[in-house]
């Protein structure tokens, strides 16, 4: 099937990589390294307020209780990272927990350093080479932070895959189920909305982008979370991105 849009605009959970991943590889990094990286920025964190609100703010949406004196580097802090806080078994609807600027910097670290690589499913890459030697862009819109989207590209299993995107969009530009941020991502690459492709496998935001003006397809992977079966006949539905040409 031709496509006749000029940009291509991924989600990066589910259309290029696994919610599985964010809660078998990413959360697991941070607990793991947190007390260490911590500990390393004592001079940094130990009087810094935001860090203590952020430690509080993560136990709350991890387990719904909250912690009311301040937790400095330490064996007390230990204690709570080892007893208490595992991300990864966080519902879904709370992974804005791990938008945070602190846990943004350890993932990048870990990128950096090599101790985890950015997971691609395999379909993704030659579709989206094919799409940019046909002249399409290819951009990314993620609840992942700009600079965490550039690392997950730079160290993949396959390299460095960066350079197959043209743009970065994270949610600083507004919410995902706002149809006046897909607009704005139009503005900011200088296209109309039509001539934009969005692909993910959250209902809400296919439908704000296509009353923006866009057109919106819907990629559910096997660990997608089932669709509602009115909410999503109005959109195409593939199950790989290869469906795409």
């Amino acid at each position: 099937m031709p496509l006749n849009e000029t940009v291509i605009l991924l989600n990066i959970i589910e259309p290029i990589t696994s919610i599985n991943y964010i809660r078998e590889i990413l959360f697991p990094h941070v607990a793991s390294i947190l007390q260490d990286y911590v500990s390393n920025h004592k001079g940094k964190y130990k009087d810094d307020e935001s860090y203590q609100q952020y430690l509080k703010s993560w136990h709350v949406q991890a387990f719904e209780v909250s912690i009311s004196e301040p937790v400095l580097p330490g064996e007390k802090m230990k204690t709570i990272i080892n007893n208490n806080i595992r991300p990864w078994n966080m519902s879904d609807s709370r992974l804005n927990c791990c938008m945070d600027n602190y846990v943004i910097n350890m993932w990048n670290l870990g990128y950096e350093t090599g101790i985890i690589k950015g997971h691609i499913y395999e379909d993704v890459l030659p579709v989206l080479k094919k799409l940019t030697d046909l002249g399409k862009k290819i951009c990314t819109y993620s609840c992942f932070k700009t600079s965490l989207q550039e690392n997950f590209f730079k160290h993949t299993d396959y390299g460095d895959v960066s350079g197959v995107f043209s743009k970065y969009f994270d949610i600083n530009m507004g919410p995902k189920d706002s149809e006046t941020t897909y607009k704005d991502i139009a503005n900011e690459i200088n296209v109309n909305c039509s001539d934009i492709l969005f692909l993910t496998n959250v209902v809400a935001d296919a439908e704000a982008a296509l009353k923006a003006g866009c057109n919106s397809v819907l990629l559910v992977r096997p660990t997608s979370a089932p669709l509602d079966p009115e909410k999503s006949s109005k959109f195409r539905i593939i199950k790989t991105l290869d469906e795409l040409l």
